[in-house]
């Protein structure tokens, strides 16, 4: 029997923080209004997660706030390699070996989640995330008509995968848009993250609740046990 696909958040899953938060504080360091802005992005980012707020809506005002170039992603890469979970990294042979099952699904950006993740294991064809658009080293917005930018749009990757229900597929994150999986059926158990980021609601509708690496691995490992 073929082993258990797994889909795995970023933001406050794999990673620690949330990375457009992170991308703020960076940018917007020197602003003279710094800390209304980056206060402004993380309550986007929490209504966001929440399921208070449109997915779309909430990423497209975050990113009307932020102005920012290659250079910065190139320093938040940097930076979140250091905010990997606890436990990830030193895991990297363990993730390498299961590269084949283990699927990246976030509503973040491709543009730092590949050069973040691939390093410790993950393969580049086996993450997805939102895209964004350039102009030269430039940002100037982002792909609205990517499934992962909006509400729902996390099923509807995990369907163009060809994973599904009856597949003993698990999801692992901490927000509304990875319960959206197990809302829909498109997974069949789904694990409330919750080492950096706990909402009742996750919570209350997940299978299982966990809040370390290590806990989530020996989750795995015995889903994989034959």
């Amino acid at each position: 029997m073929p082993k258990k696909q797994v889909i795995l958040d970023f933001d406050s899953t794999l990673c620690a923080v949330e990375s457009l938060d992170a991308l703020a504080d960076m940018v917007l360091a020197d602003d003279p209004d710094s800390e209304a802005k980056v206060a402004e992005i993380e309550r986007l980012t929490s209504l966001g997660m929440s399921g208070e707020l449109p997915l779309s809506e909430s990423l497209a005002r975050r990113l009307a706030i932020l102005t920012f170039n290659r250079g910065h992603v190139e320093r938040l890469v940097e930076s979140l390699r250091q905010k990997l979970t606890p436990g990830l990294v030193a895991d990297h042979q363990w993730i390498f070996d299961h590269g084949e099952h283990l699927h990246v699904v976030s509503g973040g950006f491709v543009d730092w989640i590949v050069p973040v993740l691939t390093p410790f294991g993950f393969r580049t064809e086996q993450i997805h995330a939102n895209v964004l658009f350039w102009d030269a080293d430039v940002c100037v917005g982002f792909d609205q008509h990517h499934p992962l930018s909006r509400n729902g749009g996390k099923p509807e990757v995990v369907q163009q995968l060809g994973l599904g229900p009856n597949m003993g597929t698990i999801a692992v994150g901490d927000g509304i848009s990875d319960l959206e999986l197990k809302r829909t059926g498109h997974v069949d158990q789904f694990v409330a993250f919750t080492a950096h980021a706990c909402r009742d609601v996750v919570v209350r509708e997940a299978d299982t609740e966990v809040s370390s690496w290590t806990g989530l691995r020996e989750i795995l490992d015995q889903a994989w046990t034959p």
